[in-house]
């Protein structure tokens, strides 16, 4: 099956975890603590063949991962591949990649999350998000180098020819050649038009942290974080943004779509989950949203919102479009900073420490992972499957 993207999106900035002595920047004290932050804390958050240049015989593919954390995370990514090949390959096929702020920063998975192995390659820097666009071309963004691309699934990564200028905590891909990296420092929005070779700065960039980004892959770009407007869209492929005119009413971690005109955002205080209908012009508050801190979310495309993050039940679950939330019956068992799926049942989360889990059952039980990353995981992608 193809490549993948949280976003975890996945998702946000460092949050005290070093690697190869880097000491993580804090973009503000919420973010500094994430694993303690309460939803009360005030912090400093296409349609089938739809889409230029897409086969409209081939189906979409979200890829998602986000995270959210300094925690920011990264978000999900549009992709796409074909229905007949994917209908074909069973769970754990598709290799989940995850990265992170310590150990190998970035590892493998091609059993479905339950165990994880460490890239051959070595960084100078650490990792906040990834994204894929199914096609074979994998891109890391974090500090350092700050901008890293790979072209075997996740196995060797290279440094970028020309990096984003700032912390990319979130990406994402339509899978028809743009990206798009959003975060903070430097002009907190990029976009690569050359599978992350080489990046440059939105034109009218976003104003504040911006935590995660996500897109319909039908030319809505959607981007959520902090600050007075907590949430923009873009129409032009990230070259330009507009602040949301009803926004989320609290600091946004993570943000999903499930291609079909649902926008879902979580976060860390205000009413932690919202939802949008017109492409992240307006939001309005969940009816039952998760109770705790919520750091990223994904969706299968088909039904289920999994969300993952640092208090209360640390998971939970949505089958109505984002409008309620439950916590898993066997959740994950620390803080989860990043969740993805590959679409055709397993769903994998990461978090702080080399603690990782799997669920096969939409979000309702989780199981810890036989041989976890080595190191805090901020992001982590797979493709998955849009109806």
């Amino acid at each position: 099956m193809g490549s993948f993207v949280g976003h975890v999106q996945s998702r946000h900035g460092p949050r005290g975890v070093a690697g190869d002595g880097w000491t993580e920047p804090v973009c503000s004290p919420t973010m500094a603590n994430r694993s303690t932050a309460t939803a009360t804390a005030a912090p400093s958050g296409c349609p089938d063949g739809a889409g230029p240049g897409h086969d409209p015989t081939r189906r979409r593919l979200l890829a998602a991962g986000s995270a959210v954390g300094l925690a920011t995370w990264i978000a999900p990514q549009i992709i796409s591949m074909p229905a007949a090949a994917a209908a074909s390959l069973p769970p754990g096929f598709i290799p989940f990649v995850a990265v992170g702020s310590s150990g190998a920063i970035a590892w493998r998975s091609t059993d479905g999350g339950i165990t994880w192995t460490a890239t051959t390659s070595t960084f100078n820097g650490v990792g906040y998000s990834v994204a894929t666009d199914a096609a074979g071309h994998w891109v890391l963004g974090g500090i350092g180098d700050r901008s890293w691309r790979s072209t075997d699934d996740g196995t060797t990564w290279a440094v970028a020819t020309v990096p984003a200028n700032g912390l990319a905590f979130s990406m994402a891909t339509d899978g028809a050649g743009t990206w798009v990296a959003v975060g903070s420092a430097g002009s907190s929005a990029w976009r690569s038009l050359d599978d992350g070779a080489t990046w440059t700065a939105a034109a009218t960039t976003i104003t504040s942290l911006a935590y995660s980004v996500a897109t319909d892959g039908a030319g809505t770009w959607v981007a959520v974080g902090t600050g007075s407007a907590f949430a923009w869209r873009s129409i032009d492929g990230g070259t330009t943004w507009t602040a949301a005119t009803t926004p989320p009413n609290g600091t946004v971690y993570g943000v999903a779509t499930d291609g079909a005109g649902t926008w879902v955002a979580v976060g860390v205080n205000g009413a932690l989950a919202w939802r949008s209908f017109d492409g992240g012009v307006t939001w309005t508050a969940a009816t039952t949203p998760p109770n705790g801190a919520s750091y990223s979310l994904a969706t299968d495309g088909a039904g289920t919102w999994i969300a993952v993050g640092g208090s209360g039940s640390l998971a939970w679950r949505s089958t109505d479009g984002g409008a309620t939330w439950s916590p898993a019956a066997t959740p994950i068992s620390n803080v989860g900073n990043a969740v993805a799926t590959d679409g055709v049942g397993t769903w994998v989360a990461v978090g702080d420490s080399g603690f990782a889990w799997r669920s096969t059952d939409g979000g309702v039980t989780w199981t810890a992972a036989a041989t976890p990353p080595n190191g805090a995981g901020r992001s982590v992608a797979a493709a998955r499957l849009l109806p």
